[in-house]
């Protein structure tokens, strides 16, 4: 297992969520790209309704798929995209990090043209906290009892557990159980890897 002590870690995490902040004054948002099913919306003020293609979901808002639904989103300014599979929950925290709060995700930021760069993407799932490199392609599933699965497809994703960070790198997922205990990393399961040929964001 690639673990070292949070206290060193924590270093290079903020040098990545410095990234975060280098970035220009546009408002973080979700925009709908596109979408199959029923997905609803909750904006900070509380109120609650369907999505509707191009619209921009300010920061607070959060995004609900129900059975056999789906959404592509872009979060900006990152112009990531972030893929929810059916019966998922998301929210775009004021600390601009994603919350995932049930479900699976799947995120990354395509090539974008030349001379801008991609950039480091803040994952948070109850106490658990994520950040992929600029260049990768993941997954974060939360399953109904609470356990964790984190796998990658590309680039790398440093994901900070009670006191240790651990590292999981192309082709390799992470399981952590309600308790916090850590499996892995090890290579994508065949399970793993079929989710990402049906639904991933590659």
């Amino acid at each position: 297992m690639k673990m070292v002590h949070r206290g060193g870690i924590l270093l290079t995490l903020a040098w990545l969520f410095g990234f975060v902040g280098a970035q220009t004054a546009q408002e973080f948002s979700l925009k709908v790209l596109e979408f199959r099913g029923r997905v609803e919306a909750r904006l900070p003020d509380g109120s609650q309704r369907s999505v509707k293609e191009n619209e921009q979901l300010p920061v607070g808002s959060s995004v609900r798929t129900q059975e056999k639904s789906t959404v592509i989103l872009e979060w900006l300014p990152y112009k990531a995209r972030v893929k929810l599979a059916p019966e998922t929950e998301i929210q775009l925290s004021t600390t601009r990090s994603l919350l995932l709060q049930k479900g699976r995700i799947w995120a990354g930021t395509p090539p974008l043209p030349v001379g801008e760069r991609r950039f480091p993407l803040p994952v948070q799932c109850e106490q658990i906290q994520m950040v992929s490199s600029p260049d990768a392609i993941f997954s974060v599933a939360r399953q109904t009892d609470g356990t964790l699965i984190v796998s990658v497809d590309q680039g790398r994703v440093f994901v900070s557990i009670g006191q240790s960070v651990v590292t999981v790198s192309k082709a390799q997922m992470l399981v952590v159980s309600p308790q916090n205990v850590i499996i892995g990393p090890m290579p994508m399961t065949k399970q793993e890897q079929v989710l990402w040929d049906m639904g991933g964001v590659r």
